[in-house]
Formats: C-alpha cells, sequence, structure tokens
C-alpha cells in the first residue's frame, strides 16, 4: 500500500472519530476549564418580579485560536450560594441569554440587555440585602448551550459557572464632598441640612433606586430625616448623592452631648460617624419594590461627617502683646503674659449660632509645623469680644509655658526668628470651650485654633541701640567700670525678659578695630518701643596701643563705630544660648560731650635775672578730673607753644592726685627754655611786646601738646592705668616777671624815688659768670656793667626791651653780628 492511500484510510477512520468523538468532548471540556467574569451589570426598572439589566461579560479559558458561537438553549438560570445554608442554592431568578460569539484571536467579551426574572421576591429581597451590605457574594450560572466551532454545531452542552462578585459593603468609604446648613427650619424645628457624598461602587453590580430617605442619627442621638432623589448606583463607578433634609432640634442632654461633640469635631476637621438608616426606596419616585425596599430598609451606612476640605475656622488672629519671660533656674519653661489676644471667626454654617460664653482654652504655640509648647490660664475677655461681629479677645495672665522636651531646638529657632529677623511667623492651635445657643439646641462647642501668624520681629541685626549716660563708677587693675545707659529699640508686639546677660563690645579709632570691653546687663528686657537698660560696661582693651588711642579719643569727644554681640556664654538661661549666639548689633559708642579741657590753666613767678640765668619758670598746672573717681597722674609731658613757636616743656614725673570731678593744682614744676639767642630775641621782639603785662604779672595764653600716664580710681597697682595724648589751645598761664637781675654775677639796686638809680655791684667783678650761663672775658663783662648799670623804669617798656636787648647782644656777640634785622630766626623764618 502507497503513502497517498494510507493517509486516505488514516483520514476516513480519524475525521469521524473527530467530529463525533474527540470535538464534543473537547467542547465539553473548555466550557468546564472557562470562566466567566461579570464586568458590569446594572439593574434599571426594578419591578416586583423582574428587573432590566445590562450584562457586560467575558468568558476565558477559550483558546484564542479558535472561532466560536455559543447559543443559549434557554434561559440562564442563576443561582444564590448562600452563606450559612448549609450548601443551598436557591434559585434567584433567570435571563434570557443572546448567541455569543467569539471570533479567532480575540476574546469571548459580550454585553446584552436583558430581563432577570426573579423567582421568589422575598428571597430576591434577602440577596439584595446581602448584596448592598456584603463584601462579596457568590452566584452559580447554568444553562445548555449549543457551540459552533471548526465549522461543526456541538449540541447540548452544559455551561455551570461559579461566580464571585463583589457586593457594594453598605456603601464603604463613603466620603463627604459637601455639608451644608443652609439655614433654620421653619417653626424652630431645627435647621436645614444639604449633604453631598461621593460613594465608590467597587461591585460590578448597579441599580436605579430613584427616591431612597434616610435616618440619620448619632451613636443614641436621632438627628432626623434626609432624601436623596433619582439615585442610580453604577456598576465600577462612584456614584454622587446629594441628600436633604432637616436636622432636628435637640433636648435630651446625650443628644446635646453628642451634637455638641459632632459640630466641635467638624470644625476641628475631625471625622463624626453619623449613620444613614434606609427608610424607605422608590425606584420610580412613587411606588416601592418590596425587595428593593427590604434591602434599603436593612442597609445601615456610615457617614463620615468630616469637612471635604480643612476649615479655617479662624480668620485672623491680633496679638496686643506677648510677654517672655525666662528664668535661669527654668530655662524651658518661660513664663508667658498678654494682655489681649483677639480672634476673628467665620462659621461654616448659617444657621442661628450664639456663643454665649467661652471658657478653658488650650492654646498651642508652634513653629513650623513642630508643637512647641501649651498655654492653658488664658481668660476669655467678655467685655472686649464681639460675638455679633465673630471676634472673641482673650487675656493671657502670667502663665507658665513649659517648653515640650522634643521641641528644644525648634524653641531656639523660634526664638532666633523673633529675635534676629524682621518678620517671625508661628503656629497657633488649639482650642477652647464654648456655649452656644443654635438653631439645633444649646450645645458646648469646642473652637479649635489652627492657624499661622506672621508678626514683625525684633531684628537685633538692624537695631542700632545708643549707649549715653557713661559714667565711670569705678575700675580695678584690668578694667575701668562703667555705668551707662543701653537703649535698644523694639519694632515687634514681643516683649522678651532674658535676665542678665553680658555682650561684647568691639570698637574702631584710629584705623584699628579691637575688643573694647563686656557689657553687663543685670535684666535684658526689651519691650515694644524704646528700652532703656541700665548696664555696666567693663573696658578692658588688651592691646594698650588701641586702649590709649581710644581713651585719647573719648576725652575729645570723638565718637567710635562699635559693634555690639554675644556668644553661647553670654546668658545663664541655657534656652537663650541660640539667641546670644546670632546676636550682634551695630552701636555708635560717644565720647566725652562736651569733650573737657583737662589743663585749666597754671602760674608761675620769676625774675628777669632767674629767667635768664637758669632758663626756667617754675609754675604750677591746674588740671581738671572729668571723671566722678580720683584719678592719679603719674606723668605729665608737655611741649608749651606761643603762637606756633616752641616756647619750653614740661615733664612732670611724680605721682599726685586729682579730686573727682574737680580741679586740682600740681606740684611746682619747671618749664624749660631754650637757651639760646634766637630764642631771646623772640622773647625781646614778639613774646614781651605782645605781652608786657607779664613784668607786672598778666595771663598768657599759649598752646601745649601733652601725653599723661594716670590711673582710674586708684594708685598705680590699684587702678586702671592709661595713657592719654591730649592736645589743647589757649591754655591761660598767669606769668609774672620781675625786673630783678638778682642772682647773675651783678644786680641792680633800685634807687629811691628822688635819687634815681645807680649800679651797686653784688657780686665780684671778677666772676666768670655772665648774663646767660656763659663765660666772659672781664672786658666783656666791664661792658656789660657799663651798659646795664642804669636800669630803665618799669613804666618806660620801650627803654627796658632796648637794655634787655642789649644785654643778649653782649652774651651773644657773634649771633648778634650776624643777625643784620636784630630779629633773630624765628622772624627771619
Amino acid at each position: 500500500m502507497n503513502l497517498s492511500m494510507a493517509t486516505m484510510v488514516f483520514l476516513a477512520i480519524f475525521m469521524p472519530l473527530l467530529l463525533i468523538v474527540i470535538v464534543p468532548k473537547v467542547a465539553q471540556a473548555m466550557i468546564n476549564s472557562s470562566t466567566m467574569n461579570i464586568i458590569q451589570m446594572n439593574m434599571t426598572n426594578p419591578q416586583e418580579t423582574s428587573v432590566q439589566v445590562s450584562v457586560q461579560a467575558a468568558i476565558e479559558g477559550i483558546p484564542s485560536l479558535f472561532a466560536a458561537t455559543v447559543e443559549f438553549l434557554e434561559p440562564a438560570q442563576v443561582f444564590w450560594v448562600r452563606d450559612g445554608s448549609g450548601g443551598q442554592t436557591p434559585k434567584v431568578g433567570q435571563m434570557s441569554l443572546s448567541v455569543i460569539e467569539k471570533k479567532a484571536f480575540a476574546k469571548a467579551e459580550f454585553t446584552q440587555a436583558t430581563t432577570f426574572q426573579i423567582a421568589d421576591p422575598v428571597l430576591f429581597g434577602e440577596f439584595a440585602k446581602v448584596m448592598l451590605a456584603a463584601d462579596s457574594f457568590v452566584w452559580d450560572m447554568k444553562a445548555t448551550i449549543n457551540v459552533k466551532v471548526i465549522g461543526r454545531t456541538i449540541k447540548g452542552l452544559t455551561m455551570d459557572k461559579s461566580l464571585t462578585l463583589s457586593g457594594l459593603s453598605n456603601f464603604a468609604n463613603l466620603k463627604i464632598l459637601a455639608f451644608d446648613i443652609p439655614s433654620d427650619a421653619p417653626n424652630g424645628a431645627g435647621a436645614l441640612a444639604s449633604i453631598q457624598v461621593s460613594i465608590p461602587n467597587s461591585s460590578p453590580i448597579g441599580i436605579s433606586l430613584g427616591t431612597m430617605e434616610l435616618d440619620m442619627k448619632l451613636e443614641t442621638a436621632y438627628l432626623g430625616r434626609i432624601t436623596a432623589r433619582d439615585v442610580k448606583l453604577v456598576g465600577g463607578r462612584e456614584t454622587i448623592l446629594h441628600l436633604e433634609g432637616t436636622i432636628l432640634r435637640q433636648t435630651d442632654p446625650i443628644a446635646l452631648q453628642e451634637l455638641s461633640s459632632m459640630i466641635s469635631n467638624y470644625l476641628a476637621n475631625i471625622p463624626t460617624t453619623a449613620y444613614g438608616q434606609g427608610v424607605s426606596v422608590l425606584p420610580d419616585g412613587v411606588h416601592p419594590v418590596s425587595w428593593i425596599t427590604t434591602a434599603i430598609t436593612s442597609t445601615k451606612m456610615s457617614i463620615p461627617l468630616l469637612p471635604p476640605t480643612p476649615l479655617n475656622f479662624i480668620k485672623q488672629i491680633n496679638i496686643a502683646g506677648l510677654d517672655l519671660k525666662m528664668t535661669p533656674d527654668q530655662p524651658w519653661a518661660p513664663i508667658v503674659a498678654s494682655p489681649g489676644i483677639s480672634a476673628a471667626f467665620q462659621l461654616p454654617f448659617n444657621m442661628t449660632l450664639n456663643i454665649t460664653s467661652i471658657y478653658e482654652p488650650l492654646l498651642t504655640i508652634g513653629y513650623k509645623g513642630t508643637p512647641i509648647a501649651d498655654i492653658t490660664t488664658a481668660v476669655w475677655n467678655q467685655t472686649s469680644s464681639d460675638m455679633a461681629h465673630n471676634n472673641i479677645s482673650f487675656t493671657l495672665p502670667t502663665s507658665s509655658m513649659p517648653i515640650q522636651p522634643q521641641a528644644h531646638d525648634a524653641f531656639g529657632d523660634f526664638l532666633i526668628a523673633v529675635t534676629q529677623q524682621d518678620s517671625a511667623t508661628f503656629d497657633i492651635l488649639g482650642h477652647a470651650k464654648s456655649s452656644a445657643a443654635t438653631a439645633l439646641g444649646n450645645v458646648n462647642i469646642t473652637v479649635p485654633f489652627n492657624t499661622s501668624l506672621a508678626l514683625q520681629g525684633i531684628n537685633f541685626g538692624n537695631m542700632k541701640p545708643e549707649l549715653d549716660g557713661i559714667v565711670v563708677a569705678g575700675s580695678t587693675v584690668d578694667y575701668v567700670i562703667l555705668n551707662a545707659t543701653v537703649n535698644i529699640p523694639n519694632p515687634s508686639i514681643f516683649t522678651v525678659e532674658a535676665g542678665p546677660a553680658t555682650l561684647h563690645i568691639i570698637a574702631s579709632v584710629q584705623n584699628m578695630t579691637a575688643y573694647v570691653g563686656d557689657v553687663l546687663i543685670p535684666n535684658l528686657r526689651l519691650a515694644p518701643g524704646s528700652n532703656p537698660l541700665q548696664a555696666q560696661v567693663h573696658f578692658m582693651p588688651k592691646d594698650p596701643v588701641f586702649r590709649d588711642a581710644f581713651f585719647t579719643q573719648y576725652i575729645k569727644g570723638a565718637n567710635f563705630a562699635a559693634s555690639i554681640y554675644g556668644d553661647s556664654n553670654s546668658s545663664p538661661i541655657v534656652s537663650l544660648a541660640p539667641i546670644m549666639e546670632n546676636l550682634k548689633m551695630s552701636s555708635v559708642v560717644p565720647g566725652m560731650n562736651p569733650p573737657p579741657k583737662l589743663i585749666i590753666g597754671g602760674g608761675g613767678n620769676t625774675s628777669v635775672g632767674q629767667f635768664l640765668s637758669t632758663n626756667e619758670i617754675m609754675l604750677q598746672v591746674q588740671i581738671l578730673n572729668p571723671l566722678p573717681v580720683t584719678l592719679w597722674i603719674h606723668n605729665l609731658a608737655a611741649d608749651v607753644f606761643w603762637q606756633a613757636y616752641p616756647f619750653g616743656s614740661i615733664n612732670i614725673a611724680q605721682t599726685f592726685p586729682i579730686k573727682p570731678s574737680g580741679v586740682d593744682t600740681s606740684p611746682l614744676v619747671k618749664v624749660q627754655i631754650a637757651s639760646s639767642y634766637d630764642f631771646w630775641m623772640f622773647m625781646i621782639s614778639r613774646f614781651i611786646p605782645a605781652n608786657l603785662g607779664v613784668l607786672t604779672g598778666a595771663t598768657v595764653y599759649v598752646d601745649l601738646t601733652a601725653k599723661i600716664i594716670a590711673t582710674v580710681d586708684g594708685n598705680k597697682g590699684v587702678g586702671y592705668e592709661a595713657g592719654i595724648s591730649y592736645a589743647q589751645d589757649n591754655v591761660g598761664v598767669f606769668l609774672k616777671i620781675e625786673f630783678s637781675l638778682a642772682g647773675m654775677g651783678f644786680g641792680l639796686k633800685r634807687r629811691g624815688d628822688n635819687a634815681g638809680f645807680e649800679a651797686e655791684a653784688v657780686e665780684a667783678a671778677s666772676s666768670s659768670r655772665s648774663l646767660f650761663g656763659g663765660g666772659v672775658s672781664d672786658r666783656d663783662l666791664i661792658l656789660m656793667e657799663e651798659h646795664l648799670a642804669v636800669e630803665p623804669v618799669r613804666e618806660d617798656s620801650t627803654a627796658y626791651l632796648k637794655w634787655l636787648k642789649r644785654a643778649v647782644e653782649l652774651s651773644y656777640p657773634e649771633e648778634a653780628a650776624q643777625d643784620v634785622h636784630d630779629l633773630g630766626s624765628w622772624v627771619r623764618t
């Protein structure tokens, strides 16, 4: 037998076997192993014994390569696999399905509209209760079908499928979209209510319910009846319900308590569960259907009463002032107080509500989302509140505000914001209890506070504290103690009382910037506005050059650019360390105003002989002490000028005190005069002619520059030592130069009034001492005696000056010979 003959014989045997025996069995096996998935089944136009359904389903498990057609020979029978029935599966109904076609390489999906015939309305009502309440339920669907596949129709196949469907879970996860009380109900019955809710439906089952009524209640309080119209639940989709009705006025104490809690929670964005119990349902808006009524009246919906968006009940808060006092022993429990905190509020309901009293407020201050501390002793100020315009006012008596342990860092950040920024924003959280008369009854409502408040900060960086009233109070070897007033402005409403504080000063003088000392403030209290704080300054620069320059400029009345700053050790209150570490203020340290004149004057009495012989004038200096403590002078070196010409120098190298805030006279000191022809020509040609009064005694005005070494409030080893470079013009010095030439090697004796003058030698003519201390020859001495033998009369100043000039020429013959104009070098230059 050849191959082609064998193939024909095989096909002749196999094909009938395939078509008659194998294909039907394979088809039944595929039906048995396939699954049916109900994508959506919506029920509309419900009647007592029927309901219209729109079914969208898919049959899975049939090989994709086959094309097939399924024909239902009879209505599909639907059985309910009832929990707890011992395996009983009562029939709930049936529905006719049209032919289902599956194309090759496609899914077996279909959508059909048909009528579901209800087998038993009572049973179906029980089933509908489960369908609405349960998370899932199970159906068995059975039918006899013909399947056309591979070109052949296989008849009488059995379809028996178990379908697990999601129920509506008592409308779980229902959400409030809007909750409004638009007005009071008529006749004082309560208040009208309008609630919009969304019902998510994860079940494929949808149903038209029409008009539905629910009784609303809390745990025990019956609130009233609400109605939703044209309710259509769609399988797998969210449904929006509009519920309207009346919330009844309550009088029962328990009901009022529950109502109070509901309103308080709602204002505070806290959900309160209300319950909606089904009362009736009218699918067409007029007629009930028993099985739907059974299902709805057995349904109890949980309705979370929660604002769809968080309410901001408090619209605005104003704080008249906020005191914050810190203490070393309680660094994390500051004392707070406020004369007034007012809050404007806006109720979300438009019903009659009159808050009659507010009490037991609990406020929490927070910063950047972190609660910092609770304030529990505020008292409602009834006299200042204006409830008609939705404004309540509080006072905050002196109260402790313990900082929460986990909020120490946040509290530090808050204090930094208050003191270092132009604006400080902090949170006010909490609540206050209130009694209110409402359309729903007399309730106790907890009024929530949940808002942020931006207030003007202190901003030390912009502050320009003023230092004035600086007075030296004493010293040690290490520093001068100054009492001063530090005036720090505060533009904010905050009063910060930080207790004792030690700040530091750096200042600039003559292109030097250095540490000046410390500012000790016994109580750093900054109230709104100007704050003159009594302080003590310890002046103790480390650099002696800077120290002396500072003292010098201070005496001159100069102002110094300065910076006042703190550090972590500036306060004994540990909670204030962040503030102190960030504190820095620009300031000006003022000098003495008006600048004092330290040299008041002086006085000396000498003779021409002493003056010309020793080149010295002995005098005493009157010195002012501008400080209220004793000033000890240890060295005073000064150069004296008359009309810019060097007149002489002073060097006091002995210690003497100057009384506080007074003038004392120095010991007798000498002014060293230059010994030269030019100086004496200056005296003869300039100084004496301009100051002829000195011949009988007169005040001469000179300029001087000085360097003073002194200690403050104590002698060396006790007081604080510093050097002052000082310049002063027009110092009045009383000077008297007697005519006498005594002590010069010869002298003049005044004759009687009528006898004139005659020379009388008082020393031997052979003496080698000249007028000016230089040696002269015997001939020169004779010549000097000859020319100076007769003293001019006192009143004849011209003759006297000529006489004195002749004496100078005789002592300095060579210099005189070169001085053709007889003026000396001072005049020549």
